[in-house]
Order: structure tokens, then sequence, then C-alpha cells
């Protein structure tokens, strides 16, 4: 065999190996900017929730609102994404949320969903990233809540569930 031929060969697989690497690296990072855009949705919307369910609260409260949408997540009568629990609702016929039948009563209250005091949104976005980094490594301090509802009203859901905990102004049950 020639050494040509050895030579053309050899350049032919190295060429062929550096194109797969250079694919592989391009996935890679397809997969990679694909995981931060899904973060900064989930982020978002649990931000959306702790800003509309607690932003009176403490940070424990707030946390602690955050824990129940994430409990929500991984049990098996929700959604399994963030933004899935937080917008989970009774629909008309046209898909549209009923008025006051979400899960988040916010959501389909009528009023304007769009934060509003930019402070309380900043810090609740903080809240949020912690509550997203901490949520399994952390000890749940709701025991696993999986609802909760303010402390001045009295659902008629909530004879149904253990409580667990006070926080501020909300009672939390799983």
């Amino acid at each position: 065999m020639k050494i040509s031929t050895i030579i053309g060969t050899t350049l032919s697989t190295l060429t062929l190996i550096a194109m797969s690497a250079v694919a592989v690296a391009e996935v890679i990072s397809l997969k990679e900017d694909i995981a931060i855009a899904e973060y900064q949705e989930q982020h978002h919307c649990l931000s959306m929730n702790l800003y509309h369910e607690a932003r009176g609260d403490s940070k424990l409260g707030q946390k602690a609102v955050g824990f129940v949408t994430l409990n929500r997540v991984y049990h098996k009568n929700y959604p399994n994404t963030v933004c899935d629990v937080v917008y989970q609702a009774r629909l008309d016929a046209n898909g549209n949320p009923r008025r006051n039948q979400c899960q988040f009563s916010w959501f389909c209250d009528g009023r304007s969903d769009t934060p509003r005091d930019v402070s309380e949104w900043e810090e609740v976005q903080l809240v949020a990233h912690e509550v997203l980094s901490d949520y399994g490594i952390v000890e749940d301090f709701t025991e696993n809540a999986i609802m909760y509802h303010a402390s001045y009203v009295n659902p008629y859901w909530s004879s149904s569930y253990d409580k667990t905990v006070r926080i501020d102004n909300h009672i939390f049950y799983k």
C-alpha cells in the first residue's frame, strides 16, 4: 500500500473524528441552551407565584409557598412542571381559565398578573432561585405540604388534609 494512500485514509478518518467532535459539542451546547431556557421559564413561573401569593410574607414564608409549589410538581396528583402547577386551572370551552377556578387564585381572579412592585419582584426572584436550588437538599419545613391557605379563611378542603405548620399568614397541609 502506498504511503500517500495511508496518509489520505488517516487524514480522512481524522477529519471525520474532528467533525464528529464538533457535532457533539454543538449538540451539548444546544442541550445546555435548552436547559437554561427551561430553567428560566420555570423560575419565572415560580417567581410569579411567590409574588402574588407571598410577597408580603417573610423570606421563610415565601420559601414555604415555593416549597409547596415544588412539592406539587413531585406529587402524583399534580402536573410535573412548576409552570403547569402554577397555571393549573379549570378551563372553559375555549381553553381559557375559568374565573376563580385556578389552583392559585391570582392566576384567574380577573386582575392583571403583571408585577407592579419592582423591589418585591426582585426579592421574590432571588427567593425563587434559592427554592429551586435548595429543593431536595435542605429540609422541607412545610413537612411536604401540598396545600395552604391564608389564615383568615377557612376553605372547604382544609378538613381533608393534615395541618403541618403555620408560617406568617399561611397555614400548610399535606
